[in-house]
């Protein structure tokens, strides 16, 4: 039998209860906390005593050893400390003493200040995180990506869940979200993370091009990765009227034409001054784009393309 385990589990914040419950537990098997955290508390098996826990949480602690002092005063042992201001300690549990006695906040004043200081980081923070995100998400129509619609929606959801979560702090009759809330939030934070890491870097070309002797098009060429949201701007500065198109290149075709898969037509451009930008959902292959003048123009005659893609 193995003499330490880890369980990985998630717990909210306002969850100290439940968690302190399930080390209890645990005690009780014989499995006695070693080392909590945030994700990942650690057992080492004693089958001999039983424990209770208590965990108290405090970012401003001036004096650590006081800190420990006072609690080693009333017969708890320092287990160890979070870095975002969680505390674990741990006392030998007697049947015959008093339910008190396992108690760290014996009076309502202590136990409420301690709620109370969750409550109100968890409220700034939870503001915080949805005014960000709805603020980004905003953005997002102006420059959509798969990353970053998931990232904001990542900030609002966890500022939803901190912002409503903070009525249960503190109260004893209900337990509170269960953190398994907390599953979404940290799906959506990987796949943006994933899309942002891998999706297709950006481009930016820019070019003369010269009507040629005979009809051919100029072409640029770039790789998708993942499927997302492209933004394409094109800035157009030509004589002539010309056609810009984008095609998806099909596996084993080496033409211009109907061998492509041609996206949407974006645009065909009098002789001027043109800008436009373009929204596009490009799914992973070879791209082209394909610059052609329009019948009038005559050779020799030049224009200034610029593309860029987001």
């Amino acid at each position: 039998m193995k003499e330490t385990k880890n369980i990985y589990k998630i717990y909210a914040a306002w969850e100290f209860e439940r968690e302190r419950q399930d080390l209890e537990a645990q005690s009780q098997k014989g499995w006695q906390l070693i080392k909590g955290g945030l994700f990942r508390n650690k057992f080492a098996f004693d089958d001999s005593v039983e424990y209770r826990y208590a965990l108290d949480f405090n970012q401003d602690i001036d004096d650590p050893a006081r800190y420990r002092a006072t609690f080693a005063e009333q017969g708890w042992e320092y287990l160890n400390s979070t870095f975002h201001g969680w505390h674990y300690f741990r006392k030998v549990y007697d049947p015959s003493a008093p339910e008190e006695e396992y108690q760290i906040y014996t009076d309502t004043v202590s136990g409420k200040e301690m709620a109370d200081r969750w409550r109100r980081i968890a409220r700034i923070l939870g503001v915080t995180e949805l005014v960000l995100g709805i603020v980004f998400l905003g953005m997002n129509f102006l420059h959509p990506a798969v990353s970053g619609i998931c990232l904001n929606l990542t900030c609002v959801l966890l500022g939803l869940l901190l912002t409503f979560s903070t009525r249960w702090i503190g109260r004893s009759d209900r337990r509170g979200i269960p953190g398994r809330m907390l599953i979404p939030i940290f799906v959506l934070f990987v796949t943006a993370l994933v899309f942002g890491g891998f999706r297709m870097k950006g481009f930016r070309t820019q070019t003369e091009y010269i009507v040629p002797e005979e009809d051919s098009a100029w072409q640029c060429q770039f790789n998708v990765k993942l499927p997302d949201i492209y933004t394409l701007n094109v800035s157009v500065d030509a004589p002539k009227d010309v056609r810009i198109v984008i095609v998806k290149e099909s596996p084993g075709q080496e033409s211009y034409g109907a061998a492509y898969d041609t996206l949407p037509l974006y645009y065909t451009a009098e002789g001027t001054q043109i800008e436009q930008t373009s929204y596009l959902f490009l799914t992973p292959g070879t791209y082209s784009i394909y610059t052609r003048y329009l019948p009038g123009a005559e050779p020799g005659q030049t224009g200034q393309f610029e593309y860029r893609l987001d």
